[in-house]
């Protein structure tokens, strides 16, 4: 039988995931540190907004969405990973471990493109 759309119903799907958005931020720590040094850096950059072009806007922000998006991610193969494995599982600890791996690297990305990006700025700024 097929589902009957109706014309909001696009507006439901942007409303299950705010609610795994509020979720996560609930039961994840990580998150919501990434959340925190997310908004820091955006002060950072705000303060800075005499030295900040268009494009580094662009990239900050982007950065800032990928690392987000990827602990989102990280948290939702976890999730599944649990409910699939009901007790230990050295496969399902290896696809955590690499799903966190994945958050690490872009962290660690994002981070060297933060120091490339306000490193300049900040020694102009202070000049």
């Amino acid at each position: 039988m097929e589902k009957k759309k109706t014309k909001w119903a696009w507006l439901k799907k942007f409303g299950y995931a705010f609610v795994g958005l509020f979720t996560s931020i609930k039961e994840e720590t990580s998150l919501v540190v990434h959340l925190l040094i997310g908004l820091l850096v955006l002060i950072i950059a705000a303060l800075l907004h005499k030295q900040m072009s268009f494009l580094d806007w662009a990239v900050i922000v982007l950065v800032i969405g990928m690392v987000i998006g990827m602990e989102l991610l990280n948290t939702a193969i976890e999730n599944l990973v649990d409910i699939v494995a009901f007790k230990y599982n050295y496969n399902a600890k290896k696809i955590k471990d690499i799903s966190a791996a994945a958050t690490l690297i872009m962290t660690i990305t994002s981070v060297a493109v933060g120091l490339i990006i306000f490193i300049p700025k900040i020694i102009e700024a202070l000049k």
